[in-house]
């Protein structure tokens, strides 16, 4: 349990000049929090991995783009065209940077609801709903978080990194809502478990040939990938090898990994 949720899975969400920086929620009171910038075609979403460590979080990314005095958005063109463009292709939309402007304040209830407004439009960009994801968050409002990464997951198509990092996001807050160890410890309900030889084992493929092995008697134990192989590390120390955590519910305490 020595890194939030936050700092483990939201590193890769760094867009164009800025990024959420959300730290875990009771770590970070007070401090400034900064939403991505803008997408276009002309300047695609990307990604990178912030220099910061699992035991500081709440580094704070370089401030959002903000439109230049004069600078076209999609308020140029009919809501119907910006609509009919896929997600990750739609220019900023009417509205963002005053949403953005209420995010950076933390202000968070109100941010969500102008998100939500840009959304209902049909002009709502990628960063929009990971904005919206983040409002979310940092509400505690699990059950519409994983909304939104789902959607970030299978729309944010100009950055695969970003949809795989949204994809883990969505199934680590779901798996705790379903009370399941967000670490990866062998877990009895793994679908990956198979029979051979007659025997009930977990295979993970090995750096040199073959594959690393476990059975049952290696469930509540953590593994670790190293030099491309996998290792136990002993009990798990998040459920303490019971591969299961309190279940997280609307409000709850962000889980740590």
């Amino acid at each position: 349990m020595r890194a939030s949720l936050f700092s483990v899975l939201l590193g890769a969400f760094i867009i164009l000049a800025g990024n959420p920086g959300l730290a875990d929620n009771d770590a970070a009171a007070g401090k400034n929090v900064n939403p991505p910038g803008p997408s276009t075609d002309s300047a695609p979403i990307t990604t990178s991995t912030p220099s910061t460590s699992a035991t500081s979080p709440d580094a704070n990314p370089a401030p959002p783009s903000t439109p230049a005095p004069g600078e076209t958005t999609s308020a140029a063109a009919p809501a119907s065209d910006v609509a009919a463009l896929d997600p990750h292709k739609r220019p900023m939309p009417e509205g963002y940077a005053a949403a953005v402007e209420l995010f950076k304040q933390r202000k968070f209830p109100q941010a969500q609801k102008e998100f939500e407004k840009i959304i209902q439009s049909g002009t709502a960009d990628v960063n929009t709903h990971l904005c919206l994801a983040h409002c979310f968050l940092q509400q505690k409002i699990y059950t519409k978080a994983i909304k939104e990464f789902d959607w970030l997951a299978k729309y944010a198509k100009n950055s695969m990194t970003l949809q795989k990092n949204s994809e883990h996001t969505a199934r680590s807050l779901r798996n705790a809502m379903n009370g399941i160890c967000p670490a990866n410890c062998i877990k009895p309900n793994d679908p990956r478990w198979t029979i051979k030889a007659g025997a009930k084992v977990i295979q993970y493929p090995h750096s040199g040939g073959g594959y690393d092995t476990f059975t049952p008697n290696n469930i509540g134990q953590l593994i670790v990938f190293e030099h491309g192989n996998a290792v136990v590390k002993g009990t798990c120390p998040v459920c303490e090898g019971t591969t299961q955590i309190p279940v997280l519910k609307d409000g709850g305490t962000m889980p740590r990994i």
